[in-house]
């Protein structure tokens, strides 16, 4: 999954309302982020019997994660592999 933590479009949104109401952008984050703490999807996939790797922060780790996600889902297994990105 592509994890921005942020529901983007509606941060985007926010922010452009934020500056045209001359508000200050950074009151556009508040109820428009998912962050402190950091939701952690893997986890909850993991609670729900799914095999799931993540959050995944160094690009290094992905191509491993993802080997490991295909052979379960080759097994039969439904697979997540959480990867954080830029929020933009």
């Amino acid at each position: 999954m592509l994890n921005n933590r942020a529901y983007h479009q509606e941060l985007m949104h926010v922010q452009r309302m934020c500056n045209e109401r001359n508000r200050g952008i950074d009151r556009g984050t508040t109820g428009s982020t998912l962050t402190d703490p950091n939701i952690d999807f893997a986890k909850v996939a993991q609670g729900m019997g799914l095999h799931a790797e993540g959050p995944i922060t160094d690009p290094r780790d992905l191509a491993p994660a993802l080997r490991r996600a295909i052979a379960a889902v080759k097994r039969g297994e439904p697979a997540l592999v959480d990867v954080v990105t830029q929020p933009r």
